[in-house]
């Protein structure tokens, strides 16, 4: 299983804000041309399913994932629930700090082909680096920093 981590800092806002604009997934297919189609399904405030399509490689990625919103924990869980992936989950972490906001997205997935992970996982880092940058640039403009752990760390996670 591989993680990625992109770790980035909003200037002058709220985590509340940032919760509540990160949770709206629908907008990114307007941010960025990669993502081709979100739709939302069975929301509760609290829970959601979310149905997914992606530009990836030459093709099309698909998935419906199980999301949860804890907003007093201001903290948003997935985990891929049907599609492309053998495993795919991850969490976005929300954290005030001053007047800045910490932002934080941690994504473990694995295709489950294991002769062809050294030629899809690094092309699936930089795909999901760039577009979680471009997300967050479209919705926060250019207050975002983004750390230098965000170069797309791959690390090797035991099953």
């Amino acid at each position: 299983m591989r993680r990625v981590e992109i770790h980035a800092v909003i200037t002058g806002t709220s985590a509340n804000t940032v919760f509540d604009t990160l949770s709206d997934f629908r907008h990114y297919v307007d941010l960025v041309d990669t993502v081709v189609s979100v739709e939302m399904h069975r929301e509760t405030g609290k829970e959601a399913e979310s149905s997914w399509v992606v530009k990836f490689r030459n093709g099309l990625l698909k998935w419906t994932e199980r999301d949860w919103f804890k907003r007093e924990e201001l903290k948003m869980e997935f985990e891929q629930i049907d599609g492309d992936f053998e495993e795919f989950m991850g969490t976005w972490n929300i954290e005030q700090q001053g007047s800045d906001v910490k932002v934080a997205l941690i994504v473990d997935f694995d295709f489950g082909i294991p002769s062809l992970e050294s030629i899809v996982n690094p092309v699936a880092v930089r795909v999901l680096t760039d577009v979680t940058k471009q997300i967050l640039i479209g919705l926060f403009g250019k207050g975002v920093q983004f750390s230098d752990a965000t170069q797309g760390a791959m690390l090797e996670l035991s099953a």
